[in-house]
């Protein structure tokens, strides 16, 4: 299922959401079939190619009967509205609690209860065709996820029903609380209430640090044309890759010329039993031309004290070096496959570019050696062939 990123550099409003929607392939006829279940005395949905700071995006607009009446509605009478028509399930359920965000936050800013709150222009027509028809369209694209870039909410003040407000709005403001934004270039409001509470209850993430392919790109241009920058929304489909993580550990290293072969083995194993992640052993030549081994063991830095006093308590060593030091780990996994052998487990990772590699372990390519009688390699080989 395809992962949506949303790039919302001159803001969010539902209908520049419901535009980017659909320069993405929504099919308008089925957004339309769908809404017209909905009691709004029959309103007509309109999508038209426009150009905004010259680039193309699509402007969606909902047309109501000349003379509908524009009722100010309560918490209550919208989800009456969402619960009949015949819209899927899980689109009327994240629907209300898009309305109920909105609610949440426009009683706490005038001191109401929810229920006494009167929708004003989040409860006209066109928001709440605005709303279910974003959820809908997410739907039926099969949107499984949805991340977003740092929000642009304008800056100076706006004409509402509680008079003149500052930008963002208080309803806006709320809703964008934990939400990264910025101002931007342009005065007036380029993120609405409602494009807030969509953004609160669908966005996963915000500015994610995620490696992925995007697929196609949909724009939805808002009402106003701004010389200073496009008035769209960016929508970008595509799909997760494998990324290799990163981690900070701890390198250890110390040098030592009298340890035997049996001491070098008793010092790295009790290193890794001690939790470090990897401990190894390579020849020096040391001071004065005698020969020795530089220990260097890969620790977490929780475990860093406890590997040190173990090495200085059983080397002969008198001082050991650490620094500070990055990794990157490739995506890795266990798998037991069939095989012409039986049952082998593999280890399999996963590179940056997507392929996936596969080896059988160590320990099973031994026990087959054993229990065959045939050679190391022709047992890989026929393991290979199996498992890629």
């Amino acid at each position: 299922m395809p992962l949506a990123h949303l790039d919302c550099f001159s803001g969010v409003s539902g209908d520049m959401w419901v535009g980017a929607l659909l320069d993405l392939g929504l099919p308008l006829d089925e957004l339309a079939a769908a809404i017209a279940t909905l009691p709004l005395n029959g309103v007509r949905l309109h999508a038209e190619r426009v150009r905004r700071g010259g680039l193309m995006g699509t402007h969606f607009r909902v047309e109501e009967p000349p003379g509908a009446p524009q009722p100010h509605r309560h918490l209550s009478d919208v989800l009456a509205i969402l619960q009949g028509g015949a819209l899927p399930a899980s689109v009327v359920e994240r629907a209300s609690a898009v309305f109920r965000r909105i609610g949440e936050v426009e009683a706490a800013a005038h001191g109401v209860s929810i229920e006494a709150v009167h929708f004003h222009e989040v409860g006209a027509v066109d928001t709440i065709v605005d709303i279910v028809a974003v959820l809908l369209g997410c739907h039926l694209l099969g949107i499984s996820s949805i991340t977003c870039s740092t929000v642009t909410t304008g800056f100076g003040t706006v004409a509402c029903a509680h008079g003149t407000m500052p930008v963002p709005a208080p309803a806006t403001a709320a809703l964008l609380h934990g939400v990264p934004t910025r101002p931007g270039s342009v005065a007036g409001e380029c993120t609405t209430p409602t494009g807030a509470a969509l953004l609160r209850e669908l966005v996963d993430a915000f500015e994610p640090d995620r490696c992925w392919v995007t697929d196609r790109c949909g724009y939805g241009a808002g009402t106003r044309d701004d010389e200073a920058r496009p008035n769209l929304l960016r929508i970008a489909l595509g799909r997760a890759v494998a990324q290799a993580s990163e981690s900070v550990l701890d390198e250890l290293s110390l040098q030592v010329d009298t340890a035997t072969g049996e001491e070098l083995a008793f010092l790295i194993d009790g290193v890794l039993a001690r939790g470090a992640v990897d401990c190894f052993a390579t020849p020096v030549q040391m001071k004065k031309g005698r020969p020795g081994w530089s220990i260097t063991s890969l620790v977490d830095p929780a475990h860093r004290e406890t590997i040190a006093a173990f090495l200085l308590e059983e080397s002969t060593s008198l001082g050991l070096r650490y620094r500070r030091v990055e990794r990157v780990v490739l995506e890795r996994w266990q798998e037991v496959r069939d095989t012409p052998l039986g049952a082998v487990q593999f280890k399999v990772a996963r590179l940056p570019s997507g392929r996936v590699v596969q080896r059988p372990e160590d320990g099973e390519v031994r026990r087959l050696v054993g229990e065959t009688g045939r050679s190391r390699r022709e047992i890989v080989a026929v393991l290979l062939g199996v498992g890629g």
